[in-house]
């Protein structure tokens, strides 16, 4: 079956296919276009993929390009997956938008030391956090904010509410209860707009799944999939 990966928000585009083995999937990189819209274009390619591996903003970006009808996969696995990263009036389970101000600021200012500290964001409240945090890599265009920073303010700004995500195919969301970037309460959320959708609940997982324990991530596709 052809996969498709779609990592983090800084994260190395091979993030998954490192993580879990997929030596075999296809990697998108979106941070090689200036929008989600561009992306999309790109995208297109792949548009009859037969699945979907995606972490994080990846995982959002799923989510909105097979709303979009850009991407037709048999099957989606979403790690982590964020509804709405920022919160709102209408939705408060996400970063406090202060909060959000700030980091992006310090990443402007200093991308080298927030993406340090970005990484102990990711492991924080993990388990596994001594051997999570050293696996945690970096894209190797991290420090070029002209590159990442088009794609934090998307992560801002954008929200999957209103998303028509009907069509959407059978999909496996795995999500930690000790997430600190994207709270667990949006796994719940996202459990509401997805009707093909189950929820694998980690207890005592961070921001990294695949990187707390990739056999059960494959075991937990491999099966959903065997029974969807």
């Amino acid at each position: 079956m052809s996969i498709l990966t779609l990592s983090g928000w800084t994260q190395p585009s091979d993030a998954l296919v490192r993580g879990l083995a997929l030596h075999h999937a296809q990697v998108f990189d979106y941070s090689d276009y200036p929008s989600a819209e561009a992306s999309f274009a790109a995208l297109g390619e792949y548009r009859d993929i037969e699945e979907i591996i995606a972490w994080s903003m990846g995982a959002q970006l799923a989510i909105r390009a097979v709303a979009a009808g850009v991407l037709k996969p048999k099957h989606m696995t979403l790690l982590a997956a964020p509804y709405q990263f920022v919160s709102s009036n209408d939705f408060t389970d996400g970063m406090d938008a202060l909060t959000y101000q700030q980091f992006r600021e310090n990443y402007t200012a200093d991308p080298v030391r927030t993406k340090s500290r970005f990484h102990a964001l990711v492991a924080k409240g993990d388990s596994h956090v001594r051997r999570v945090l050293p696996m945690l890599d970096h894209h190797p265009d991290v420090d070029n904010t002209a590159r990442w920073l088009p794609w934090l303010n998307d992560l801002g700004e954008h929200s999957l509410h209103g998303v028509d995500a009907s069509h959407m195919p059978p999909t496996l969301l795995i999500h930690g209860t000790n997430d600190a970037i994207v709270p667990f309460r949006q796994a719940q959320k996202m459990i509401e707009i997805l009707p093909a959708a189950k929820l694998s609940v980690w207890d005592g997982v961070a921001h990294a799944p695949h990187l707390h324990d990739a056999t059960r991530v494959m075991y937990e596709i491999a099966t959903h999939k065997a029974a969807a």
